[in-house]
């Protein structure tokens, strides 16, 4: 369906006082809608008169609603293909193997433990003696439900290949470094470039695992982890 730039995607007004955007997104919202209405727990954007109310709480806007992954079954195809895509293109096989689990949010509120106000986690790795489980949270849409899928994934690999590794600048920045090429494995190039802007939390890490990337190639970032020891 068509997007009607005349007029507000939230309240459906004439946009007659100029206009707001967000990132990725065609359409356009009035000043007030972006100043008082509520906003959708996945995207932010203003939610307009009709919207989606999950069950634990998070209300998510029809654009988000729309490609969201709200089924286990589909949610562990699609971290299977994930995962497929990481082990041969970037070479990052698990050998003793991961399980996976779609959760809602307080269940992640409960495994991940209190975050400062406004902080949300979208994804978990956890292991405890020999279980090894990625929490994703249920309800992303799916782009964003691959990039947590693969973040986390590599922190599976970290702890396999990498027990060590106890930097987290670099643990996360190879956990990102991993959601960046799994992008451009999608071909999401746009979503990709984003991860490196000056608003991304972890572009200083990412930057630098690239630069890695650039000396060493894919084979020797990853040997270069497994070689740190703190």
């Amino acid at each position: 369906m068509p997007v009607d730039r005349s007029r507000c995607a939230s309240c459906g007004q004439s946009l007659t006082n100029g206009y707001y955007v967000l990132v990725d997104r065609p359409d356009r919202f009035c000043p007030q809608c972006i100043a008082t209405r509520p906003r959708c727990d996945t995207c932010g954007a203003p939610l307009g008169n009709r919207f989606w109310q999950l069950h634990d709480g998070r209300r998510q806007c029809d654009a988000c609603h729309a490609v969201a992954i709200y089924d286990p079954a589909q949610a562990l195809q699609i971290f299977q293909q994930t995962a497929a895509m990481l082990v041969e293109g970037m070479g990052l096989q698990l050998n003793i193997g991961v399980a996976f689990r779609l959760v809602d949010a307080p269940t992640m509120s409960q495994l991940r433990g209190p975050l400062p106000r406004g902080q949300h986690t979208l994804g978990l790795y956890r292991r405890q003696q020999h279980i090894r489980v990625i929490y994703v949270l249920h309800g992303l849409p799916k782009l964003m439900f691959r990039i947590t899928a693969a973040h986390e994934y590599a922190h599976a690999w970290q702890s396999e290949h990498c027990p060590l590794l106890q930097n987290e600048f670099l643990r996360e920045g190879h956990a990102e470094w991993v959601a960046y090429h799994h992008l451009l494995q999608l071909g999401s190039r746009k979503a990709a470039a984003r991860m490196l802007d000056d608003h991304h939390p972890y572009r200083q890490p990412l930057r630098y695992l690239l630069n890695l990337e650039a000396q060493l190639g894919t084979a020797g970032v990853n040997a270069y982890l497994m070689r740190v020891e703190d």
